[in-house]
């Protein structure tokens, strides 16, 4: 498989299709991946790009459509794959609702969030956030990028801790790539937690980022999520070129 990435690459061309679900797959006990089929459509998309998605017909005060970040890889052909927290907004439910066979509107792919393969990286993701990051992990792995990559996931409670198995398949099988989570709210969980307790702070990128030379820093995760991340890496003295991020809404 040809390695894509750095910073000269080239963005697809997006368009509209409209795509057939495959299936979906509950990840956790609020999120869901739901997979659409792109066989014969032409769509491409760089790790790890964005669409916006349109259900016709919703009545929603939000709109009938959203943007999502893909959560698939380009190495996954033939289809795409976002994953989301399943609200109670008109358009959640009517995806939630959707059946096999069933389309919804596609126009991408969108977005400049891209994995650069010439470098090392960090991911750091609060909850939802770590969408993207599944499929640039998934990506890297998939086409053997040669450098380390590090992956900080805070969540709120374990149960919530989205393809956290599949990220420990991949560490298991690569010295390339680390994942270390922690959890915010270890109260609320019906599962034990033996785990770090608390956000991303300081210490913890300090300890993460140790013997790795000027890696590049992806940030994904609500606005304050990202906002204090981003002070936190200022006062690490990364320089702001090497930080990229992505923001995600709640609705």
């Amino acid at each position: 498989m040809e390695l894509i990435g750095g910073p000269d690459r080239k963005l697809p061309v997006p368009g509209k299709f409209v795509l057939p679900l495959i299936g979906h797959r509950r990840e956790s006990p609020s999120a869901i991946t739901f997979r659409f089929s792109t066989e014969g459509t032409g769509f491409t998309y760089l790790s790890n790009q964005a669409v916006r998605m349109a259900l016709p017909g919703v009545d929603d005060p939000w709109g009938a459509a959203r943007l999502f970040s893909l959560s698939s890889s380009p190495s996954e052909p033939g289809e795409l794959a976002v994953t989301c927290r399943i609200s109670d907004t008109p358009f959640k439910q009517a995806l939630a609702r959707l059946a096999p066979g069933q389309t919804a509107e596609v126009y991408g792919p969108m977005g400049s969030f891209l994995l650069d393969v010439e470098r090392p990286a960090v991911f750091l993701a609060g909850g939802i956030g770590i969408t993207p990051f599944r499929g640039m992990v998934r990506y890297a792995a998939d086409v053997g990028v040669s450098h380390r990559h590090r992956l900080l996931y805070s969540a709120r409670v374990p149960e919530e801790l989205l393809f956290r198995s599949e990220f420990d398949a991949i560490a298991r099988r690569s010295d390339r790539f680390s994942a270390q989570y922690s959890i915010t709210r270890p109260g609320d969980s019906t599962a034990g937690w033996d785990g770090r307790v608390g956000r991303i702070d300081e210490r913890w990128v300090r300890s993460a980022i140790a013997g790795i030379d000027r890696p590049r820093f992806y940030l994904a995760g609500l606005p304050e999520m990202v906002r204090d991340t981003v002070q936190l890496l200022t006062r690490l003295e990364v320089p702001e070129d090497d930080i990229d991020y992505e923001v995600f809404r709640g609705f």
